[in-house]
């Protein structure tokens, strides 16, 4: 069994597995999944990203898809004024992740009482 930082695998160690593991690692960051969720949509300002995900600190947000962008799986466009802006967006890398999240999506939707991230965030579990 392999342990490759908080992931467990049992698939026998040799370089072609591991090559992932460092992408797999970075799926597993906080807000990464609804980092993901939000531009699997389409692409997104950092504060239409912001908006959409309330709960995540600016200073986060930004080491996150810095890092989702270090791993190949978002990329940022600047847009031609007048907008002058950044957008990010789903990597070609990360076209396979859509099957997944769409279907993620999906049971969301179909799910609508299951708890969210901000069902458990500290000050909710503080005031309960």
């Amino acid at each position: 069994m392999i342990f490759s930082g908080t992931s467990y695998c049992s698939v026998p160690a040799d370089d072609e597995s591991m090559a992932g593991a460092d992408v797999i690692d970075e799926l597993q960051g906080r807000w990464t999944l609804q980092i993901l969720l939000c531009l699997n949509a389409g692409a997104h300002r950092f504060s239409d990203l912001r908006a959409a995900i309330p709960q995540v600190a600016a200073n986060v947000l930004t080491r996150r898809l810095r890092a989702l962008e270090s791993a190949g799986l978002i990329e940022r466009h600047y847009l031609p004024p007048p907008a002058a802006r950044q957008v990010y967006e789903l990597a070609t890398k990360a076209a396979g992740l859509k099957a997944v999240l769409d279907a993620l999506e999906d049971w969301r939707a179909a799910n609508p009482t299951a708890p969210s991230a901000a069902d458990h965030s500290p000050q909710k579990e503080e005031k309960q």
